[in-house]
C-alpha cells in the first residue's frame, strides 16, 4: 500500500476543500455524517469527516471496504436488514446503531483504489434516485481531483528499490527454469524433426509452458489484486464444486515424492456466497504451498467455528522451517523470510500473499495456524456467506 502514501493530497493541504465536499455529500443525501475514509492493508483511516468523531479502524469494521471493490456506488438503505452488516458492531445494538449507507469508491487515475467518499445516517432511508447518486460520483471524482493534484512530496526510494531487487532475482530464477527445459525440448524434437514425436520431450514441453502461463496469471493477479482492480462477481457455490478444483491434486514435493490432496470426511457441505473463480485461486494456492512445503499427508475441508462463521482449510502434517517468519507468510516475493532463505521449491512467493487479497476482499479472514502436529492454512468468511437466501423460483401458472 506504499503507493496510497506517494498520493500528494493526503497531507494536511486542501483540509477546507475535502471539507466543503464532505458537507455537499452529506447535504446532497440528508444525512448528518459523511466522510473521506483511506483503506490501508489492515485499517481505515479518515481524510475528512464532518458530523461526528471518527478515529481509525480495523478494515475488517469498515462500510467502505465493501465500496471500494466495486466501480457502482454502494447504496444501503437499512444496514440492519442486511445480511452483510447486521452485525457489525457500528450497526448491531449496544452501538451508534447506524442504519442507512452509501458511498462511492476512491479510483485514482493509475487504477488504484484508495478509499470512498461516503455519507451515513442513524436511521434508515428510502433509496435514493439515480440523480443524487450521480451527484455522489462526481464529488468522489473531485475528491480523487483533488488529491491528485496536491503539489507532490519526495518519496523516499529506499523500499521500492529493495522490492524491485528482489522480484528482479525471483523472477529471473523462475522464469528461466521452464523456459530453459522449453527451449532444450524444442530443440531436440527439431533435431528429430520427422520422426515420431518423443512423448517425454513433449510432455516436459507442454509442462513448462503450463508453468509459465501459471507464473504470468499469478503476477497479473496479484498486481490486480493490490492495485484494488479485482472485483467480485458473487454467486451462490456449492463447497463440493470448489474443493473439486484440489481435492486429488497429485504433484510432486519438494523432495519428488508424489502428494496426493484429500477431503476431509468431516468436512460441513453447503451453499456459500462469494465468487468462485477466485476461492478457487486462494484454494490452489494453499493446496500447491502445502505440496511444497508441508507434510506427506494433506487434507482440505470446511467447518463452521463457534460465531458461525465458515472456514475452508488445507492442512498437512509437516512443520515449518525453523528460519520460517508467520509475520512474513503474507508478504509478496518472501517465502517466510528473507530472500536468502529461498530455494527452487519456493515459486514466487505471491500465493499466500494473493490469496490474503482475494480473502480480504470476501470481508474475511486469512491465516496460518502451526501445531506440533502440522499446519493448517484457513480462509475464514463471515457468517452472512452462508446466510444468503436462495434465489427465488417463478412460479408455473
Amino acid at each position: 500500500m506504499r503507493s496510497v502514501f506517494a498520493v500528494p493530497g493526503l497531507g494536511s493541504d486542501n483540509d477546507a476543500l475535502f471539507e466543503a465536499i464532505c458537507e455537499a455529500t452529506r447535504k446532497l443525501l440528508d444525512c448528518p455524517v459523511a466522510h473521506i475514509s483511506i483503506l490501508e492493508d489492515d485499517t481505515q483511516w479518515y481524510k475528512c469527516v464532518v458530523g461526528m468523531d471518527l478515529n481509525r479502524m480495523p478494515r475488517e469494521m469498515s462500510f467502505c471496504a465493501y465500496t471500494v471493490m466495486t466501480s457502482d456506488p454502494l447504496v444501503v438503505p437499512d444496514l440492519s436488514a442486511d445480511p452483510r452488516f447486521k452485525r457489525h458492531p457500528m450497526v448491531a445494538p449496544g452501538g451508534p446503531q447506524a442504519r442507512f449507507y452509501a458511498g462511492v469508491p476512491l479510483v485514482l487515475t493509475s487504477g488504484q483504489r484508495l478509499g470512498s467518499l461516503c455519507a451515513l445516517d442513524l436511521k434508515p432511508h428510502e433509496s435514493p434516485s439515480e440523480a443524487p447518486i450521480a451527484i455522489l460520483a462526481d464529488l468522489g471524482r473531485a475528491v480523487v481531483a483533488a488529491l491528485e493534484a496536491a503539489p507532490p512530496q519526495p518519496a523516499a526510494l529506499t523500499e521500492d528499490l529493495s522490492a524491485k531487487q528482489a522480484f528482479i532475482a525471483l523472477i529471473g530464477h523462475e522464469l528461466r527454469t521452464p523456459l530453459t527445459i522449453l527451449f532444450g525440448s524444442l530443440r531436440l524434437l527439431e533435431m528429430h524433426e520427422g520422426e515420431p514425436a518423443n512423448p517425454r520431450l513433449t510432455h516436459a514441453a507442454r509442462k513448462s509452458v503450463e508453468h509459465l502461463m501459471a507464473l504470468v496469471e499469478t503476477i497479473i493477479h496479484f498486481s490486480d489484486a493490490t492495485t484494488g482492480e479485482v472485483q467480485l462477481n458473487e454467486q451462490l457455490c456449492d463447497l463440493s464444486e470448489l474443493f473439486a478444483a484440489i481435492e486429488g491434486m497429485t504433484l510432486p514435493g519438494a523432495s519428488g515424492a508424489l502428494k496426493t490432496i484429500k477431503r476431509d470426511p468431516d468436512s460441513v457441505s453447503l451453499r456459500v456466497q462469494l465468487d468462485p473463480d477466485h476461492m478457487k485461486t486462494a484454494l490452489n494456492a494453499m493446496a500447491l504451498n502445502a505440496i511444497n512445503h508441508g507434510g506427506d499427508q494433506i487434507s482440505v475441508g470446511a467447518q463452521l467455528d463457534d460465531d458461525g462463521n465458515l472456514e475452508l482449510w488445507v492442512s498437512d502434517n509437516g512443520r515449518l522451517e525453523d528460519h520460517v517468519d508467520l509475520a512474513r507468510l503474507y508478504e509478496p516475493f518472501v517465502v517466510g523470510g528473507a530472500i536468502k532463505n529461498r530455494d527452487t521449491r519456493g515459486g514466487l512467493g505471491l500465493g499466500l500473499p494473493l490469496t490474503r487479497k482475494l480473502v480480504e476482499l470476501h470481508g474475511g479472514d486469512f491465516l496460518v495456524r502451526t501445531t506440533d502436529t502440522g499446519t493448517r492454512a484457513v480462509i475464514r468468511l463471515p457468517v452472512w456467506r452462508t446466510e444468503i437466501p436462495e434465489p427465488a423460483t417463478a412460479r408455473r401458472a
